[in-house]
């Protein structure tokens, strides 16, 4: 179960998001999702290392080794400028995590082939990067507190439909106006319009 605290962080990370400019729901789950796996790839990475130390054994690592591949880790860029990490996130981290196992064409490969870095602003991916080392403090790497975590986040996904806060996509409002292929003289009602279910 997770704390008020924790409540309280994951709020302001998604008001943080919110007031940047990404509205829907789902896509500031989908990328707070992408964020926590690229801070969950440098843990691994970490773990790999502290490994190695007390084994003296090389083993395979998830970065390069070289400058480039480095910079990409959550720990060395979140304490860079917010226009320098944007940029290694955007245009560095998402790339790499997307093409990751893509020589096996595995689920995984496929799911992330049509990822997008859509946070708004580097300010914003800042305040994100931030907020979420915050909400790491607390021991949340245990599957049943992430299990919780996530839950939450989809209970916001349920209080936003509530609120209105869904619109009909793009493709179903092409076809409801192809299939009553309306003029310009033509009235249409929308009852369900403005009303929550």
């Amino acid at each position: 179960m997770i704390t008020g605290e924790i409540r309280n962080k994951v709020d302001k990370i998604w008001t943080d998001i919110w007031a940047g400019g990404i509205t829907n729901p789902l896509t500031v789950i989908e990328q707070l999702t992408y964020l926590m796996f690229i801070r969950s790839l440098d843990e691994k990475e970490l773990e790999t290392e502290q490994t190695e130390a007390l084994s003296g054994e090389t083993l395979p690592k998830i970065f390069h080794q070289n400058k480039d591949g480095q910079a990409m880790r959550w720990s060395r860029f979140k304490t860079m400028d917010s226009r320098k990490i944007y940029d290694i996130v955007g245009q560095k981290v998402f790339p790499f995590i997307k093409a990751m196992n893509g020589e096996n064409n595995s689920s995984f490969s496929r799911y992330m082939q049509d990822a997008l870095f859509l946070i708004p602003t580097p300010q914003v991916l800042q305040k994100i990067i931030t907020g979420l080392d915050e909400l790491y403090e607390h021991d949340i790497k245990d599957l049943d507190m992430q299990g919780d975590l996530y839950e939450y986040m989809l209970g916001k996904l349920a209080t936003a439909g509530q609120n209105g806060q869904f619109r009909t996509p793009k493709h179903i409002r092409h076809m409801i106006v192809r299939l009553l292929d309306p003029g310009p003289d033509d009235k249409i009602c929308d009852p369900a319009c403005c009303f929550k279910q």
